[in-house]
Parts: C-alpha cells; structure tokens; sequence
C-alpha cells in the first residue's frame, strides 16, 4: 500500500459493518434496468467491475419502494425483484465490495406518465422542473409509504445487501417532506421543524424494527438545497443529530434538487471538492461517519479530506465511471495511471436525462458496456499507424497497444489533444487538460511509438509500410460565406483561444454553440466587451444543462449582449451587419470571432487507398461530432480492428468507421468492392 493514503486505506465502520477502506461508489442512475425496474445482466457487469477496481462499497441506484414512483429506476416494491437483487449484490460482495442499495421515492420529482400512477407529494406543489401537480399525501397513505420503505429495506437484506441508504436528499419525497419550500401542510407532518421530520424518522424506525437495530442504515442529506426557502446548512446541522438519534449509523452529506440539479450533479465549472464544507459542518453536530461528496476526483484530494478530518468516507462516482479501477491504482502507488473524470456531464447525466439511454463515460466507453468492450489480447499482432492526436487517436492507439498491436502515433502538433485541448483553454475547463496529460503519459508507457511536430506525408506512411492506417486529423474551424468575412479582424474562435491573434476591445462573437459561448466567456474574463450573435432562437444548444446553466450566469455577470435570432449579413468595415426584429442594422466592434462550426480535415485517405493501404476514417475527420463519439470509435475500432483486416485481406479500399454496407460487418464497417 502507497503510504501516501494511510488514511484512504484504513478501513472503517458504518455501525456493525467493516468496510475495508474509505472509498464509496455512491447511488448513481444508469438507465440499466427492465422496464419493470428488474434487474439485467447490463447492471450486474457494470455494478461488479466497481466493486473489483478496489471500491470499498458500492451503492447500487435508486430503487423504488412503491409503485407510485416507479419507471425511472429499480424496483424493490415487491418480493418478485429479490432474486435479480440477490444476483446483483452476490456480484458485487464476490468482487470484494460492500453492497448497498439506495431506496426511494420521488413523490413530486416524477411524471404520471413515467408511473403511470397519479403522482404524490406532502403538499400539492408541483416541482418546477417536472411541472405536474402532485396530490397531497393523507396520513393514512404516508404511514402505508412508512411501511413500503421498511419493507423495502427488509427485501434488500433478504437479498444480501450489507445495508442500506435512504435517499432523503436532491428534493425527492423524503427530502420533500423536510424541506419547507416543498412541505405546507399544518398537520402533524408539517408546520415546524420536528414536524417535518416526522417522516424520515419514523422510516428510520420502521427499518430499524423490521431489519435489527444492527443492520446498518445510512441516510444521504442535502446540506443546501440553494432554493429560496428551501434546506439550508444550519438547518440540515439540526436535523442530522435527530436521525442518529433513531438509529442511522452515517450520513452522506449532499447538495441540491431538481431545481439545482446543476449543483448535485456539477459540472467542471465546481471546484474540486467544492461541498466537503458542508460535510464537514453535519460531522461537527453527530458522532456517526460522515461521507463527503461531490467532485472528488484524485486520491490526494481524497486523503487531504479524511486527514483533516472533514469527513469519514469519500463518495467519488463519476471518477468510478471514468476508471473502475480508481481504488487499486491509488492503493498500488499508481495515481498518475487514474484516469480521472473531467466532470464534462457528457457520456453519464446528458446521455441519460437529455438522450434518453443508458449512462456511460465520455473517457470510457467501456463504461455500462463492460462484456462488448472487453479488452482481449490480440491474437495475430498488426502494424497499425495512427495520424492524429485527438482524443478519437489517443484513445484508438492506446486500447490497441494494450491489446499487443504495434502502434505508431503521428501528430502534427507539439503536444497531444487536438481541438480537445483547444477545448480547456475556455475557463472553468482545465479538467481536459489533465486528460492530456494522462494521455501522454499512458500512450508511451503502454508501448505506443508517439511521434510529435511531425506532419505525416505518403512518403512517411510508405516508410512505415503499416498493416493498417486510421485518420484520425480532426476538424478545422468552418469560415461560413458571409461578405467581408476575409476583411482584417475577422478570426476564429481557435485562434482566440490559442491566444494566436490580437483582438481588440468591442468584440462580435458570430455563433452561440458552445464553441461561441465558451469563447465570449474566456474574452469576458479577460475585460472585453462582447456580444454573441447566433441566428437560432435559442444559444448553447450543444451544451449540457448543468454546465450550460453555470455558464450563461458567468456570461450575465460580466455583461455578455446576447442576441438570438440575429443573423450575421455582413461583415463591414466598422463591424457587423445583423438583421432582426429591430431591422437592419450595422454595430460596431473591432474584432469579429468565427465559432459557426468545424469542417473535416482529411486529405490522406483516397491517396493511401490508392497506395495499396486499408484505412478507417473516424472521429471528427469523418464529420465533426462531439469527443465523446470519436472516442468511442476510436476505441470500439482498436477491439475490433483485427477481425476487420482480416475480412478485408487483399483488398485496396478506404474503410469508413460507422458506414453500413456490407451486412456481414459488425458494427458498419464499409468495404467497398466487398
């Protein structure tokens, strides 16, 4: 053990439970569960490979104690769920993990049209976000809810749970009734303070009857829930004693609601660690363990926080997504071998609440797909040659090394990360950065041949002689066809933020994507006056709601003009030319920024192809997209390159990555001529 994280590794206890280091998964959604919240063999994968990267306790997701807040989660409502849970927490004890399981109850924070059931709540307020008026709750029927979780509790330890979470936090049903922004009612379930936490202790109690008083309960809280009117520190100070008092042997101290869901769930624009604070402000008022959450993404950051005696545990969980094997690196002295999670929100809540599918990671797609991206080692070697340091060759590169091809890596510029890195420049997004730099330091260790400044020429890939070519050359700012776009002044959003120009103090951003956004703020940092033109009714369409949301309030304190549906006619001499409601009109700046969108950048593959050399085209050198989809091809083509060439032998074809033609190739990989 790297005594550098004694107090990481030391184990510890939640009431009668040893848990053998510090390290927690905390409850998560996934998506990975049957439409009846039953368990499937997806969840169980990805559930077991945390619990053997080293995880002290893994905490499976939310799980429906009733049937009024089914739909979006596990259920275990009803004896029926048990053995798929039993199968699911066996997983996860074999593999050396604790297993907890989190159970819960929505009440406002859920559509009738996802239960398919009229939605419940304290009082009839409808949460701002879902919007639907829920009924309020009658005492007979919160007493029934009482049951249904100590019920619910007694099925998890029927299924081998080691214990359980109450999810009285993030504004769900428990966290309802406590909180007096969602909890009016004047009987005994509401009006003062006692009151309103009737309904979280007498769950305690219920649990506590039903399971043994030894049976570990832990109870997930909202310091702040950063509403007016809502939870607040102080009062979260008073009621955290109360639950101990009951009977709950730690507290996992969190943040937020629907409301704020860009707090509870925050993106890299939250400092590292920023609510261990509040952590530490709910362990000073009880004498049970205390985990602290939220932006935990390093080992060292994790030791200083039990060494300073902030907290008892860490809940790291999206850095469990990007690298399952988190706890044995930093056991093992291998920090520098983390990939750590940029907080980007892309592959794990975007995908999941705004897509629609199931949660992954943008740096490891891997991620919720453990068995169809198993990494095996190659059977017959190949030669591979890479051109391009993006994220989509970095990732195709380094997977294909460690499967044992021999891989060489070509990138025109000093340092690795393409567009990528380009991409940290913009405040509050130095996380990539970090991912750049663990990229440069695995790609060689691994066995990669990493050869920088050099521009690849057919010369140089002849002299290579290589069994197989990706082209993997990214993309390059689009100059939209705008008169006077050529005029002195007019520049790209790259070359504004590679600090390669001078721009002046009156700034035009044309677009209003994340690229233009991103770029307004790093100009507005920097003590310009800018406004952002985008033709759309709407700007940071691209954007993810908990960055985005972060990000347009940093743009509304320095003053950023924002216009929406103003197309950009010309680009004259004193500045720009926009139409809209207001009419035609010219505004001066002294510098307009091109962020319209990128074009491809591939020159190499038709010449190669007729060279004699099988080519895959992926990432944004086949069509801009974001880095999560040219990391995933990257990847998913380094696991299945060799079964490609083989199909293909003696062919002289560019082979496209994600063109469906020839039907006998898996995952649409187009041989013309085949």
């Amino acid at each position: 053990m790297d005594t550098r994280f004694q107090y990481l590794f030391t184990p510890g206890r939640i009431g009668s439970m040893e848990v053998k280091n510090r390290i927690i998964m905390p409850a998560m959604g996934t998506g990975m569960h049957g439409p009846e919240g039953e368990v499937i063999e997806q969840a169980i994968e990805y559930y077991a490979t945390r619990a053997r990267g080293g995880t002290g306790m893994v905490t499976v997701e939310i799980a429906a104690v009733h049937p009024t807040t089914k739909g979006m989660s596990f259920s275990l409502y009803d004896d029926r769920f048990i053995p798929g849970m039993k199968e699911l927490a066996d997983a996860i004890r074999m593999n050396g993990a604790r297993a907890c399981i989190q159970l819960w109850h929505a009440g406002r924070q859920i559509n009738s049209a996802q239960t398919g059931m009229e939605i419940v709540a304290p009082s009839s307020i409808p949460c701002p976000v879902c919007q639907e008026h829920p009924r309020e709750l009658t005492v007979p029927e919160i007493k029934e809810l009482v049951e249904a979780f100590g019920d619910a509790a007694v099925r998890a330890k029927t299924a081998g749970f080691d214990c359980v979470e109450i999810h009285g936090a993030h504004g769900y049903l428990v966290a309802q009734f406590m909180s007096p922004y969602s909890n009016k009612r004047s009987d005994e379930y509401g009006g003062t303070f006692n009151n309103r936490a009737r309904f979280a202790l007498e769950i305690i109690d219920n649990i506590k009857q039903k399971c043994g008083k030894d049976y570990p309960i832990i109870f997930r809280m909202s310091g702040e829930e950063y509403v007016e009117g809502g939870l607040t520190i102080e009062m979260s100070k008073q009621i955290a004693p109360m639950l101990v008092s009951r009977g709950v042997d730690c507290l996992h101290v969190s943040v937020g609601n629907y409301e704020t869901l860009h707090w509870v769930v925050p993106p890299m624009d939250k400092d590292r660690g920023f609510n261990v604070w509040a952590a530490g402000a709910v362990k000073e008022e009880v004498d049970v363990p205390v985990v602290a959450v939220d932006r935990i993404n390093n080992p060292e950051l994790a030791e200083e926080v039990l060494a300073k005696g902030r907290a008892d545990f860490v809940a790291i969980g999206r850095g469990l997504l990007t690298d399952p094997e988190f706890a044995i690196k930093a056991r093992e002295g291998r920090e520098k071998e983390i990939k750590k999670c940029i907080a980007c929100n892309q592959g794990c809540v975007d995908r999941l609440l705004v897509e629609g599918k199931h949660a992954t990671c943008i740096l490891n797609p891997a991620c919720g797909r453990e068995r169809q991206f198993e990494l095996k080692p190659v059977v017959s070697p190949r030669k591979i040659m890479v051109i391009g340091g993006g994220p989509g060759g970095m990732e195709m590169a380094y997977t294909a090394a460690r499967r044992g091809h021999r891989v060489s890596l070509y990138e025109s510029d000093a340092r690795l990360g393409g567009a990528f890195l380009v991409g940290s420049y913009p405040p509050k997004k130095d996380e990539i950065k970090g991912y750049c730099e663990y990229m440069s330091y695995m790609l060689p260790k691994v066995g990669v041949h990493v050869r920088l400044s050099t521009r690849v020429t057919p010369e140089i890939v002849a002299g290579e002689n290589p069994d197989a070519v990706v082209v993997a050359t990214g993309s390059m700012p689009l100059i939209p066809r705008i008169p006077g776009v050529q005029r002195p002044g007019v520049v790209t959003a790259e070359e504004v933020l590679e600090q390669k120009v001078s721009v002046g103090h009156q700034i035009a951003v044309i677009g209003g994507g994340a690229t233009g956004l991103e770029t307004a703020d790093f100009l507005a940092e920097r003590g310009r006056r800018v406004m952002v033109l985008e033709m759309d009714d709407t700007v940071g369409k691209d954007e993810g709601p908990a960055r985005k949301a972060f990000l347009m309030q940093r743009l509304g304190r320095y003053g950023v003009d924002i216009l929406t549906n103003t197309p950009v006619d010309e680009i004259s001499e004193r500045g720009v030319v926009v139409s809209n409601a207001g009419g035609r009109r010219e505004i001066d700046v002294d510098t307009v920024v091109l962020a319209v969108g990128s074009t491809p950048v591939e020159k190499m593959s038709e010449r190669l192809r007729d060279m004699g050399f099988p080519v895959f085209v992926i990432g944004d050198a086949r069509e801009p997209r974001r880095a999560t989809e040219a990391i995933y091809e990257g990847v998913k083509l380094a696991l299945d390159i060799e079964g490609r060439l083989t199909q293909g032998t003696g062919l002289r074809r560019s082979i496209m990555f994600g063109t469906r033609i020839s039907p006998g190739l898996e995952f649409g990989v187009s041989v013309p001529g085949h």
